[in-house]
């Protein structure tokens, strides 16, 4: 989904504590923001300037997809019984395992329920 203007004023902060962001998250923006969710659909030159603009913003570090972290999301989806389009959620969840992170901050913690290899935080409180 698109960040909510709670979500872009956390990432634009200057808070001096570190940030990270699976290359999933960035790939799964343009669905979103080109798609038929939206109600005004961005073009493509602009989808890819807003994903861009995030993915440069100061103290935001890429995490990326490597082998190991496939591996693990595939342990993830077998062991969560997980399938179709939720094997996305399992490679954030497994790109945060790989680099021992557990805490996850996300609006839709609902998609990592009973995944007990992370905690899915909504940084909003909902």
């Amino acid at each position: 989904m698109i960040p909510g203007p709670r979500t872009r004023a956390l990432l634009l902060s200057r808070s001096g504590r570190e940030r990270y962001v699976s290359v999933q998250n960035l790939a799964e923006m343009y669905p979103n923001l080109t798609g038929p969710k939206m109600e005004h659909p961005d073009e493509p030159a602009i989808a890819r300037a807003k994903i861009q603009f995030i993915a440069s913003l100061p103290g935001l570090q890429e995490l990326p997809l490597t082998g190991d972290v496939q591996s693990v999301a595939l342990e993830l989806c077998e062991k969560y019984g997980i399938t179709r389009q939720r094997y996305c959620d399992a490679q954030i969840a497994a790109t945060r395992v790989i680099h021992g992170m557990r805490a996850l901050l996300t609006e839709y913690n609902g998609d990592f329920k009973g995944m007990t290899e992370i905690r899915a935080v909504n940084p909003f409180g909902a």
